[in-house]
C-alpha cells in the first residue's frame, strides 16, 4: 500500500528585525580598570563618556558619536551585569581612524613601546594595525576607503 504525498505547508511567516544601524557598545572585562584606561584613554585616545563608581565599577569610553567600549573588572560582570555579562574569549574587535592618520598612529604607538603588527592591506586604501590591550585582547586600528560592500567610507 502506498500513501499519497502529503500538501506542502505554506512557509512560516517571519517578520523581518529591524535592520542595525551601527554598533552601539561592547564591553570588555579587564583584569586592571586603571591600566585599560591608561591604555584605551591615555594611548589610544578614546574620550571617556562615563564612568562608573560604588559597587560596579566600569569606565565607558567613546568610539566616534554613537557607539560606546564599557571597560569593567569581572566583579562587575556576572550577575551584577544585565542579562548575566560574563567574560570571554574574543577573536579581535576593530575601530576606525580617520583616513591618512594609521601611520602617525603606529608610530606613537611604537614610541611608547606597544608592540604593533602592521603590514595587513585589504584593499587599496583600506590598511590596518594590530596590538594587544593590557588584557591581551586584540585591537585592531583601521583606515577606509572602503566598506565591505564595497560602498565608500566615510568620515
Amino acid at each position: 500500500m502506498t500513501s499519497s504525498p502529503q500538501p506542502l505547508s505554506a512557509p512560516p511567516v517571519v517578520v523581518p528585525a529591524s535592520p542595525a544601524i551601527g554598533l552601539f557598545e561592547m564591553v570588555l572585562e579587564v583584569a586592571d580598570l586603571g591600566a585599560s584606561e591608561r591604555f584605551y584613554h591615555g594611548l589610544l585616545g578614546l574620550p571617556i563618556a562615563d564612568r562608573w563608581s560604588d559597587d560596579r565599577p566600569a569606565l565607558w569610553l567613546a568610539l566616534g558619536r554613537e557607539a560606546f567600549l564599557g571597560l569593567w573588572p569581572r566583579e562587575s560582570g556576572g550577575e551584577r551585569a544585565i542579562h548575566g555579562g560574563r567574560g570571554g574569549a574574543h577573536v579581535h574587535f576593530a575601530i576606525r581612524v580617520p583616513r591618512g592618520t594609521l601611520d602617525t598612529v603606529q608610530a606613537h604607538l611604537e614610541a611608547a613601546g606597544v608592540a604593533v603588527e602592521s603590514g595587513w592591506t585589504f584593499r587599496p586604501g583600506d590598511r590596518a594595525i594590530y596590538l594587544d590591550d593590557p588584557d591581551d585582547n586584540v585591537v585592531e586600528l583601521t583606515e577606509r576607503v572602503t566598506l565591505w560592500d564595497g560602498s565608500p567610507a566615510t568620515e
